[in-house]
């Protein structure tokens, strides 16, 4: 349990597990993308590159957007604010966005950190102030 703005509420935080998980399916998900521009567009266009960056970057909106990947769906998990709150918005998104090239900087130690953190936050966490939850949505 934590303190929030609203009073006390009850979050259970995400293990490594499920966050690594939600990771493998946004990565598979961002990939099959990524294949399917290159194959079909790539030697037919020749602003292909620019095609698969605004793709990518309307994942990466969406996701600072709602605080939740595809993956994380599936996983049923969620950022929010250390206060509880949520969706994240988007500077607090390209903070964790930017924490998370930290975090893998030294031997992904950032991530690593996750299982060791008695609030399962990651180095990208807690440079951002937030936290992954489970949700029962």
């Amino acid at each position: 349990m934590f303190y929030s703005k609203c009073g006390a509420i009850y979050l259970q935080k995400a293990g490594a597990g499920a966050r690594f998980i939600s990771y493998i399916i946004d990565q598979i998900i961002l990939y099959v993308i990524w294949r399917f521009c290159l194959s079909v567009v790539f030697f037919k266009q020749p602003f292909a590159f620019f095609i698969i960056v605004i793709v990518q970057a309307i994942y990466l909106i969406y996701f600072f957007a709602h605080g939740q990947t595809p993956g994380m769906m599936v996983m049923k998990i969620k950022l929010c604010r250390t206060d509880g709150t949520y969706p994240i918005g988007y500077m607090q998104g390209l903070l964790r966005w930017i924490g998370m090239y930290i975090s893998g900087l030294v031997f992904h130690l950032g991530f690593i950190w996750i299982l060791i953190d008695k609030n399962k936050q990651g180095w990208h966490d807690k440079i951002a102030d937030t936290y992954v939850v489970k949700i029962n949505e």
